[in-house]
C-alpha cells in the first residue's frame, strides 16, 4: 500500500517537468470538480469521492465502447442538469435563522452544517440528513423508471413506495394446486362412495336376506355347511373374489399361506386375498349394527317396526381405512385429553362460584343491618346458599387436586399443573372468608327485636344491635347474660381461628425456606403472597379481639367477671 508521503515524492520526482498546458488542464478539471462537489454534495460525500468511491448515482449515460475507433462516433447525448430540470417552486427559502427540519437534529443551517433543500418536499436540512437519492420526475414526484437522480431527505427516501416492503411479490397458487389435486381427490372420493355402496348392500343382504335364500326362516333345515355356503354366495354377489390358487402370499405382510395353519381370507369389499393374523392386522372382522324394518300385521292394519341386527364383515386394512378414516379423524378431534377435561371441570366450578357469591354477599349485607332484624326466611335462604357454596368449594378443591396429581413425564406440564393448583388455592383463600361470617350472624341475630319499643332513635333493640352498639337494655329486650355469653363464644371462635392461621403461616414460611434452598423462585413469590394474606387476616382478628369490651358488659350487668 502506497502512503501519502510516497505519493507526493513520486509526483515531485517523476512529474515535475510537465508542460504548462497539461498542468493548467489538470488544475482546471480539479477546480471544476471542487465547485460542483461544493454545490451539490456535503463534505462527507466529497471525501468519499476523493477516495475513489461513488456515493451518489450519476445521471450520465454509460455508452458502450465502439468496436472500430476509425468510425466517427455520434455526438454524445447531453442530459439536462437535474437541479435545473426538476422544479423548484416548492422549495423553502433560506433565512438567517433556519434550523434543520429533521425533528431529532435541530442544527442551525449555515456554512458549517450546510443548507440543502430536499428536492422532493422542498424543506431545508443539514448536510448529514440529505445523504439519500431517489429518482424524481420534473414535477418532483417519485418516478423510478424515467426520473432523475436527486438528493432528498431521509423522510422522503423512506416514505417512497416500495421501501421496506418485506412481503414482496406474492402469487396465489391455490387455484393451480386445487386443479392439480382435483384428480386425486375425485378418485379417492369415488373410491369411498364405491366401497360404501358395497358395504351397505352387503349388510342389508346379511341382515335381511331374501326369502328364497333366507338364513332365518329355514335355519332348522339347513346344515352348518349349507349356512356357510349360503353366506358365501351372498358375499360373492356383492364383489368377485380372487382365486385362491393365484395368490400364495399375503398382499400386506407377505406371509406365505398354508392349507390349515395359515389360511386365506377374502376382503368382503374389494375381494382381495389377505391373511387374518391379529399381530399384523391385515384384515379384521368389523361388527356393525344394521337397522332393518319389518312389517307386522295387527288385525287389518300393518305396522312397520325397526330393529338392530349385528353383522360381522371382514375387511382388509386398505378398505377399513378408506371407509372409516374420516369418522376416526372426527372422533380423534373430538376426543380431549384428561388434563383438558379436568381443567374445564375446574373452570365450570369456578364460574358457578362466581355467579353465586354476589347473591350471598347481598344476603350478608341484609343480615348485618341493625335497624332491620333478619326474618326467618332470610336466615333459611342464607343458610342454603352458604351450604351450596361450601359444596362448590369442596368440589373445586377436589378438581384442583386432581389436576395437580395427574401423572405426567414432562417437566413443563408438571409446572403448569402446579401453577393451576396454586391459583386455585389462592382463589379458595380469597373467597371462603365471607362464609365464616354467617354462623356468627346466625348466632347473634334475633327476629324478635322488632317487636319491642325503641329507646334510642335509629337503633333496634335486637341482640345484633346490642352487640354492635355495646348497649344494655331491659330484661324484656336482651339480657346481659346472653350478651356476655355471645361475646365469650365469639372470642373463643376468634382465638381458635387465630391458632389455625398462625399454624398455616408457620407451615408456609417453612415451605418458602425449602423453596429458596431448591431455588424455586416462582414458588417463593406465590407463597410469599399467601404469607402476606395470612398476616393481614391475623392482624384483623387481633384487632377484633382488642375491640371486645368485656369490662363494660360486666359493669352493666349484675354478674361478676370470672377469673380469666
Amino acid at each position: 500500500m502506497v502512503t501519502l508521503l510516497q505519493l507526493n515524492r513520486h509526483l515531485d520526482d517523476d512529474h515535475k517537468n510537465l508542460e504548462d498546458v497539461e498542468q493548467d488542464e489538470v488544475k482546471t478539471w480539479f477546480r471544476t470538480q471542487m465547485v460542483k462537489a461544493k454545490r451539490f454534495q456535503p463534505l462527507a460525500v466529497l471525501n468519499q469521492k476523493l477516495k475513489g468511491l461513488d456515493v451518489f448515482e450519476s445521471n450520465d449515460l454509460a455508452l458502450p465502447p465502439t468496436a472500430n475507433s476509425r468510425v466517427p462516433s455520434s455526438p454524445e447525448p447531453t442530459l439536462p442538469d437535474p437541479d435545473e430540470a426538476v422544479t423548484r417552486a416548492h422549495w423553502q427559502r433560506s433565512g438567517p435563522n433556519d434550523a434543520c427540519a429533521e425533528p431529532m437534529c435541530g442544527k442551525n443551517l449555515g456554512v458549517v452544517n450546510g443548507c440543502v433543500n430536499c428536492r422532493k418536499c422542498g424543506r431545508l436540512f443539514c448536510e448529514d440528513h440529505t445523504m439519500y437519492q431517489m429518482k424524481l420526475s420534473r414535477s418532483a414526484q417519485h418516478e423510478p423508471v424515467r426520473g432523475f437522480w436527486c438528493r432528498v431527505c431521509e423522510t422522503c427516501y423512506k416514505s417512497r413506495e416500495g421501501y421496506n416492503d418485506h412481503t414482496g411479490l406474492s402469487r396465489d397458487h391455490i387455484g393451480e394446486f386445487r386443479n392439480l389435486r382435483k384428480k386425486t381427490v375425485d378418485k379417492a372420493y369415488l373410491e369411498v362412495i364405491r366401497l360404501e355402496k358395497r358395504l351397505t348392500k352387503l349388510t342389508q343382504l346379511l341382515a335381511n336376506p331374501p326369502e328364497d335364500q333366507g338364513l332365518g326362516n329355514g335355519s332348522l333345515f339347513w346344515s352348518i355347511s349349507g349356512q356357510k355356503s349360503q353366506r358365501k354366495m351372498i358375499e360373492q354377489s356383492v364383489v368377485t373374489w380372487e382365486d385362491d390358487a393365484n395368490v400364495s402370499n399375503c398382499r400386506f405382510c407377505q406371509q406365505e399361506f398354508s392349507s390349515y395353519s395359515f389360511r386365506r381370507h377374502h376382503c368382503r369389499l374389494c375381494g382381495r386375498i389377505v391373511c387374518g393374523d391379529p399381530q399384523t392386522s391385515c384384515s379384521k372382522e368389523i361388527g356393525l349394527n344394521v337397522a332393518i324394518s319389518s312389517d307386522r300385521e295387527n288385525g287389518y292394519l300393518s305396522e312397520k317396526t325397526s330393529r338392530n341386527v349385528t353383522v360381522d364383515v371382514r375387511m382388509c386394512r386398505d378398505c377399513q381405512s378408506t371407509v372409516f378414516s374420516r369418522r376416526d379423524f372426527a372422533q380423534e378431534l373430538a376426543k380431549k385429553p384428561p388434563d383438558v377435561r379436568a381443567y374445564e371441570t375446574l373452570v365450570e366450578f369456578e364460574r358457578g362460584i362466581r355467579l353465586t357469591l354476589p347473591k350471598f354477599q347481598r344476603l350478608l349485607v341484609a343480615l348485618q343491618n341493625p335497624d332491620k332484624p333478619p326474618t326467618p326466611t332470610q336466615l333459611t335462604e342464607a343458610s342454603k346458599v352458604r351450604k351450596r357454596l361450601l359444596d362448590s368449594f369442596s368440589q373445586y378443591d377436589v378438581a384442583a387436586r386432581r389436576i395437580r396429581d395427574l401423572p405426567t413425564s414432562s417437566t413443563s406440564q408438571q409446572r403448569l399443573q402446579k401453577a393451576i393448583y396454586q391459583q386455585a388455592s389462592n382463589f379458595l383463600h380469597l373467597h371462603m372468608l365471607p362464609l365464616k361470617t354467617l354462623p356468627k350472624i346466625l348466632k347473634h341475630a334475633s327476629p324478635h327485636g322488632a317487636n319491642g319499643h325503641r329507646s334510642t332513635p335509629n337503633r333496634s333493640n335486637g341482640s345484633l344491635a346490642a352487640i354492635k352498639y355495646n348497649q344494655h337494655e331491659s330484661s324484656s329486650q336482651v339480657s346481659s347474660n346472653s350478651a356476655i355469653s355471645a361475646m365469650e363464644s365469639e372470642e373463643k371462635e376468634l382465638r381458635d381461628r387465630l391458632i389455625v392461621l398462625e399454624e398455616q403461616k408457620f407451615f408456609v414460611s417453612e415451605m418458602i425456606a425449602s423453596a429458596n434452598k431448591r431455588r424455586k423462585f416462582d414458588e417463593v413469590s406465590s407463597l410469599s403472597q399467601n404469607v402476606g394474606d395470612l398476616s393481614v387476616e391475623i392482624d384483623q382478628i387481633n384487632g377484633t379481639l382488642s375491640q371486645l369490651d368485656f369490662a363494660s358488659a360486666y359493669q352493666q350487668g349484675t354478674i361478676s367477671p370470672p377469673a380469666r
